[in-house]
């Protein structure tokens, strides 16, 4: 803080600048907030630049920190953080002066950023009032989006599978004779799980060990053999044997009975309502965008003659060029 105020105070002698902070006892700061509401006239610095008295409020520092990201203006909500921020903002707007002084707000290169910047922004605002204040659409156009592209809107096939990952043979051998012999196969996969012997495979998650979840056919690229197996099955058929199967260098044994199947079905609408909606009103904005850009050349009377734009020289044409400016230089 004090090295912060020394550097303020050397500014403001070599720049001949002076200021003051204008503080309170927290007693009278706290009755005089509360019985103002024009931040704006909460003045906590004044200054003079070049003769000129400048000030900064309350309602400046507060705007100054709602431009922040959020997450940063988490850090500026008690009474010492926002003293610490005036800080770093009485800092700004002292560089700032500096930098008018000496010349830096007519560089040329800056007043095309901004002129780019300003342009960008009239731009969007335009395209705004242009397109998306325009475009309008409402549920008979979303459901007739719905039925005209029913195929986009199903649900493929799922299975469901209790499963036992392993990457011991002898191992799933044993356990295959388990289940064989009685041992109900959801137990079975607990108890390996809890022994840290199931693999990193189908039915490994230890909240719930065996259960695959419903999996669609293109669920896993790696697993593709396990998953087309389980899609063979009926509902309730175990492997009669150990399904050996090789993923990424890796070999597995796997255990598996397919539990449910759900067939491929039609989505209702009010299930897909939302990306309808945000494929029709993308589909309005462009066609909106489109009738525009129409509308605007023709206000201009648009003319273009792409055909003027050279053709960029071929390779072989560039190598001829350089063949011949050397031959020239040599003679």
């Amino acid at each position: 803080m004090k090295k912060t105020i020394t550097i303020f105070i050397i500014v403001a002698v070599s720049c001949l600048l002076t200021w003051r902070f204008v503080q309170s006892h927290p007693s009278d700061s706290h009755e005089q907030h509360e019985s103002t509401t024009d931040e704006s006239q909460v003045i906590l610095v004044e200054y003079k630049w070049n003769g000129e008295p400048y000030q900064i409020s309350l309602a400046d520092l507060n705007a100054a920190i709602a431009e922040l990201p959020i997450y940063r203006q988490q850090n500026y909500k008690t009474q010492a953080d926002k003293a610490e921020y005036l800080e770093e903002l009485i800092e700004e707007r002292l560089k700032i002066h500096r930098a008018i002084d000496d010349g830096f707000d007519k560089l040329p290169e800056h007043l095309q950023k901004l002129e780019d910047y300003t342009n960008q922004l009239m731009v969007e605002k335009l395209t705004e009032m242009e397109v998306d204040a325009k475009v309008k659409y409402t549920d008979d156009d979303l459901m007739a989006h719905y039925q005209a592209n029913l195929s986009e809107y199903i649900e493929d096939e799922k299975v469901r599978a209790t499963c036992i990952t392993l990457e011991d043979e002898d191992l799933a051998n044993e356990t295959l004779d388990a289940i064989i012999a009685g041992k109900d196969m959801s137990e079975m996969a607990k108890l390996l799980s809890e022994d840290g012997k199931l693999a990193n495979g189908p039915g490994t998650n230890p909240d719930d060990p065996g259960n695959t979840y419903y999996f669609t056919k293109s669920a896993s690229a790696r697993w593709s053999e396990f998953i087309e197996a389980v899609f063979q099955q009926e509902i309730g058929d175990m492997t009669d044997t150990v399904f050996e199967i090789d993923v990424s260098d890796e070999t597995f044994y796997l255990i598996f009975r397919k539990e449910e199947h759900q067939p491929e079905r039609q989505k209702e609408f009010e299930e897909v309502k939302r990306d309808v909606e945000r494929t029709v009103e993308r589909t309005k904005k462009r066609e909106r965008i489109n009738a525009w850009v129409t509308e605007i050349s023709d206000r201009g009377k648009l003319k273009t003659y792409p055909e003027n734009i050279p053709e960029p020289p071929q390779p072989e044409d560039s190598e001829s060029e350089e063949s011949e400016e050397s031959e020239e230089s040599e003679q």
